[in-house]
């Protein structure tokens, strides 16, 4: 049977919101129950990972169809840390330098790190398996040609991020111009993996590398 483009566009909304309110029952109880924020955070990725798999194996799709295969795994990675490295340095540093006269600092790596490097491949394997896995593929049902797939699903990254980002501003108003880089290097970087995992069909390699840009700009790097 055909889909409507009404059942499509339904498709993508479920895509979109499920996976980050699926924690919601556990993750106000845990709260209540006092367990650690810290806890609840990484379980929270781990149920937008696990709603998303659900969801794709509920419609029918092999978990292969949203990249999370063997298959292609090796050009899957290599594309993407070469993509990495061109945008951390010509959409990273060197417009953090021009910005600031100065370069990031990189703090060493150290035992307690260990769970840090931990919590952000876990939101590699999330946000990628939700924006560049499943919610992609349906958009790509949607939209099987041209670039809106690819657009959309890295505007929407995008936007997960904004809320956070205001806090900062509201705190140091001087930080907003790094905020709006930071928001462009986001769509751009996403446009990129997402491309990648359109054409090797394996999203393992973006999310290798989505944990390691996290850890290193988030924990490594301080500004």
């Amino acid at each position: 049977m055909v889909e409507t483009k009404s059942s499509l566009k339904k498709r993508i909304f479920y895509s979109i919101f499920v996976p980050p309110i699926a924690i919601l029952p556990i993750g106000v109880t845990l709260f209540f129950l006092d367990v650690d924020v810290s806890i609840i955070r990484d379980l929270w990725y781990l149920s937008i990972f696990v709603s998303c798999v659900i969801m794709a194996l509920r419609d029918k799709i092999p978990l292969s169809e949203i990249g999370l295969s063997k298959q292609r795994f090796g050009l899957s990675l290599f594309l993407a840390s070469v993509w990495e490295l061109a945008t951390f340095l010509f959409l990273g540093i060197i417009p953090f330098y021009a910005l600031t006269g100065r370069l990031p600092i990189l703090v060493p790596f150290d035992e307690v790190m260990t769970i840090s490097l931990f919590h952000f491949m876990l939101v590699g394997i999330a946000e990628e398996t939700w924006m560049r896995g499943l919610l992609l593929r349906r958009l790509r049902e949607w939209k099987p040609k041209g670039s809106a797939p690819v657009i959309w699903s890295s505007i929407i990254f995008v936007l997960l991020h904004v809320p956070a980002a205001f806090s900062i501003i509201i705190q140091d108003m001087s930080l907003t111009p790094l905020i709006l880089l930071s928001w462009l290097t986001l769509f751009v970087w996403s446009i990129g993996l997402a491309v990648i995992v359109l054409k090797t069909k394996n999203l393992v390699g973006p999310i290798i590398i989505h944990g390691l840009d996290d850890f290193i700009t988030k924990a490594l790097m301080t500004l």
